[in-house]
């Protein structure tokens, strides 16, 4: 019998958790996530799928529905209708005892965003409880915003960094923050952080490459911000197969709503896999002789590797009596105006470089701020408003 579609015709806001589940031991620990975490959700528990189904059939509207499959015959149907139920943005949890790829992939298939193996950790239900914002309806699938200079030294990495704190910090949403210059990269230095070395292995280890691993790998930056990051010794040869970069970038955008890039210039297949993955590309611009060649030259390799992103050219680095290049002149040649410029403030960035602070907890008097906030507006569009939830817990049975 197919499950009818969820009454959806005015898209009410999704708010809190729904939970499927007759495993005492998980529901206390569900139950103390969801404290320690200080959720402003209402946590509803039900006891039967069918239950749980009939209350979004009613009208409610939950954005996240945890579903133990332990004693359900046919999971993949199972968690196939509360998919169509529920809706695409909806995220979808299953909860088990097999510890099967198979049937991860199988549940993957069926609608599930993510499968966690009991007994669970605390930190495997934090990690599927503290998601903020809703995923996005196209195959629940995040933006992936990718930042790249047109020269060195224009702050592609500054501006993602600040971009990502914004996101994060201001609007509370789930950010992911990727650092795919291995050796030289500078976004954990900028986080005063340690990256580990979760990157690297999992690009060296791609079959190890899912939603768990990659909880362990990323750190914890603040609440909404985790970075994934390296720093490999210089002597360290590194091949990195663009499949596996592939992979992560899948993982990484079904666990986040917004995943940001600081990607180095280069035209390997590593480049050409992340831009084909993305939903937005900032180039950073210097208004140099160089500067207008390369960006005319990434230009150029996103209408043959990549139309579909949405591309935005922000004036960065060489400014003002250091610019060789006119603002207008520098226009006609790129063929499009300029979306933004980036002013150039060193006091700023060089107080935030050394405190390894991101600049808008630095100096955020600076003007640089107004205009990273206005940037992080353009690719992720403006901010929701604030809802305040008080917790509770309800029992459907």
């Amino acid at each position: 019998m197919r499950a009818a579609p969820a009454k959806n015709s005015s898209n009410p806001a999704r708010e809190g958790v729904l939970a499927v589940l007759r495993d005492g031991t998980t529901l206390e620990r569900l139950q103390r996530v969801v404290r320690e975490l200080k959720m402003q959700d209402e946590l509803f528990v039900a006891d039967t799928l069918e239950a749980a189904l009939r209350r979004i059939r009613s009208g409610s509207a939950p954005r996240l529905l945890l579903v133990d499959i332990a004693d359900l015959a046919a999971p993949n149907a199972e968690i196939s209708a509360a998919r169509t139920v529920g809706g695409t943005e909806l995220k979808l949890v299953a909860i088990g005892t097999v510890n099967d790829v198979a049937l991860f992939r199988d549940l993957i298939s069926a609608g599930a965003d993510d499968y966690l193996v009991r007994p669970t950790s605390d930190e495997a239900l934090a990690a599927v409880l503290d998601r903020r914002q809703a995923m996005p309806a196209d195959g629940g699938l995040g933006q992936a915003i990718v930042f790249i200079g047109s020269r060195g030294g224009v702050g592609a990495t500054t501006t993602a960094v600040g971009c990502a704190w914004l996101l994060a910090e201001d609007r509370t949403e789930a950010t992911a923050l990727l650092d795919l210059d291995l050796h030289f990269g500078t976004v954990a230095l900028k986080l005063d952080t340690d990256p580990g070395s979760g990157l690297c292995e999992a690009l060296e280890q791609p079959s190890r490459i899912d939603s768990l691993f990659i909880d362990r790998a990323m750190v914890k930056i603040t609440e909404n911000l985790r970075v994934l990051a390296s720093e490999a010794s210089a002597a360290q040869h590194l091949i990195v197969d663009a499949g596996a970069i592939d992979m992560l970038l899948y993982e990484l955008r079904r666990k986040f709503p917004r995943v940001l890039v600081d990607l180095p210039r280069g035209a390997t297949p590593v480049q050409r896999v992340v831009l084909a993955a993305a939903t937005h590309v900032v180039v950073l611009c210097e208004r140099s002789l160089a500067g207008l060649r390369d960006t005319i030259r990434l230009q150029t390799l996103m209408r043959e590797q990549a139309p579909q992103v949405r591309l935005w050219l922000v004036e960065a680095g060489a400014s003002g009596q250091r610019a060789l290049i006119g603002k207008s002149e520098f226009e006609r040649g790129v063929g499009r105006p300029l979306d933004l410029a980036i002013s150039f403030d060193p006091k700023s960035a060089g107080a935030a470089a050394n405190g390894g602070q991101p600049l808008p907890v630095a100096a955020p008097r600076s003007p640089v701020v107004r205009e990273l906030r206005q940037l992080a507006e353009f690719v992720a569009g403006p901010a929701a408003p604030p809802k305040r939830r008080l917790f509770a817990i309800r029992s459907l049975w």
